[in-house]
Parts: C-alpha cells; structure tokens; sequence
C-alpha cells in the first residue's frame, strides 16, 4: 500500500482508497445486518417470552371458570397482574425487523401495527378494571370473560393458527 503524506494525516492515493472505503463499506454492513438480525431474534423472543407468560396465567383462572379448580382470589388477581405487565411490554413487540423468522405472527400484525397496538394496551387496561372489580367468585365470574376475549380478536386477525 502506498501512502501520501499529507499534513496531519496519511491517506491513500485514489485506488487504493477506493478500496479500502468498499472493505470498509462492507463491513459496516455487516455488522449493521448482524445487529438487525439480533434485534429481530430478541424482539421475537420477548414477544414469546410474553405471551407464553399470559398463557400460564391464564391456565388456573381458566379452570375456575369451567369448576375444575377451586375459585382462588389470590391467583386471580396474579393472573390479571401478569396480563396488565405483558401485554404493556408486547405493545412495544412488533418492530419491523421481527415480521421474519421464528414467529407466530401473521405479516399483518405489522401492517396493522397500530391496532395491534391498541388491542394490547385495552388488554392491560380491562385486565386493570378487572383487578379492580373482582373481589369474590361471581365477580370473577362476571369480569373473567372480559379480559380473556381480548385474546381471541388477537388470535383469530394476527397469529398463524
């Protein structure tokens, strides 16, 4: 490699700049693609993480419904915490960047990523009003209900069956 001397600083003469600058080019895509692609694996991970969390806490409050498990306020009121802190943090869940790869979700859960959005956010809020209200068994009864169709809209428009 040649270099010029120019003052305060070395540079390369034309061809050899070229070069380094498309080496340089390259590797800064690279990195730049390794990033995306980590980004993408996290977010989809997270998203999983989520709502493979919501779905064990609704396991018990689903067996109360049905009388397969003895009505149990403490564990209702876990599961709704649960709801309220997940799906806060899958409203954020849907970069761009995650529309590939190991996921459930359908590409329009990105094209709609406002309404996707929004379903998660009523998610927390009825689950909230529903930690509030339910305070015995008929009222777990009355507000369960509320709370878990949230998921079924969800389900049916967003996720691969």
């Amino acid at each position: 490699m040649r270099l010029v001397n120019q003052p305060g600083a070395f540079t390369c003469t034309n061809e050899e700049d070229f070069m380094l600058r498309v080496i340089a080019a390259v590797a800064a895509l690279a990195v730049g693609a390794t990033i995306v692609h980590a980004d993408a694996v996290a977010s989809i991970g997270a998203r999983k993480d989520a709502l493979k969390a919501m779905g064990a806490a609704a396991k018990t409050p689903g067996g109360m419904i049905k009388g397969e498990v003895a009505f149990d306020l403490a564990q209702v009121k876990a599961a709704l915490k649960v709801y309220q802190e997940q799906a806060g943090k899958l409203k954020d869940l849907f970069p761009d960047e995650s529309k590939t790869g190991d996921t459930n979700a359908l590409p329009v859960a990105f094209e709609k990523r406002a309404d996707v959005q929004a379903r998660f956010a009523k998610l927390a809020d009825d689950a909230k009003a529903a930690e509030a209200v339910i305070t015995d068994e008929a009222t777990f009864k009355a507000n369960w209900g509320k709370v878990m169709g949230n998921c079924g809209g969800c389900h049916k428009e967003y996720k691969k069956p």
